[in-house]
């Protein structure tokens, strides 16, 4: 079941029937969820020596490129492990975020602390991020907006649960409707749409 879920995983990173790159502008790359210059996924600070940078340039932007077939264009903070002690209390460890396990990419904790990002910023697939958040609600805490890309609210499609219920987090997690005006209304506009539909 396992390696069903990380095929599947890995097939809606890399192949995405509604992405459709040819339609993207010039400036579009470089623009967030509000239209803005898009923000940095900034790893500088985190101090990881084998993942020190993010985005597929790696350079710390969730910058939209016709090359990315994965779409990492999500940037989200990867808490801190919660790790359970022997006194049932909830604890961070910050050597290693539980989110390579939970979303089935790591196999265990061992695999997640050696082989993965560390916890802090990271452009994470916008696909798989529409298929996880169903699973996990919480992953709309870690969305970070001023570095998310705008193809995401561009790209997802209101009439497929998953990408709807997901450009529905971006958007409140966001506050896109309060946000956005002048000629990034359809921005604003296709937040309202998600909501009404899939919040």
């Amino acid at each position: 079941m396992r390696s069903l879920f990380l095929v599947s995983l890995f097939s809606l990173c890399f192949i995405s029937p509604s992405a459709d790159a040819s339609r993207i502008t010039f400036e579009d790359p470089y623009q967030n969820v509000f239209g803005k210059t898009l923000g940095l996924c900034n790893r500088t600070a985190e101090m990881d020596p084998k993942w020190p940078t993010t985005g597929y340039l790696r350079d710390n932007k969730c910058t939209f490129t016709r090359e990315d077939a994965g779409s990492h264009y999500v940037c989200v903070d990867l808490r801190k492990a919660r790790i359970a002690t022997d006194e049932g209390v909830s604890r961070e460890d910050p050597t290693w975020t539980d989110f390579w396990t939970e979303t089935g990419q790591a196999k265990s904790a061992d695999d997640a602390k050696n082989n993965w990002p560390k916890p802090g910023p990271w452009c994470i697939c916008m696909w798989a991020f529409a298929r996880m958040y169903g699973q996990h609600p919480d992953f709309e805490n870690m969305i970070d907006c001023s570095a998310t890309n705008r193809w995401v609210v561009d790209d997802y499609k209101l009439d497929d649960p998953n990408q709807c219920r997901a450009l529905a987090a971006v958007c409140r997690k966001c506050d896109v409707t309060n946000r956005v005006a002048g000629d990034k209304q359809s921005l604003a506009d296709k937040c309202t749409q998600a909501l009404a539909k899939c919040a």
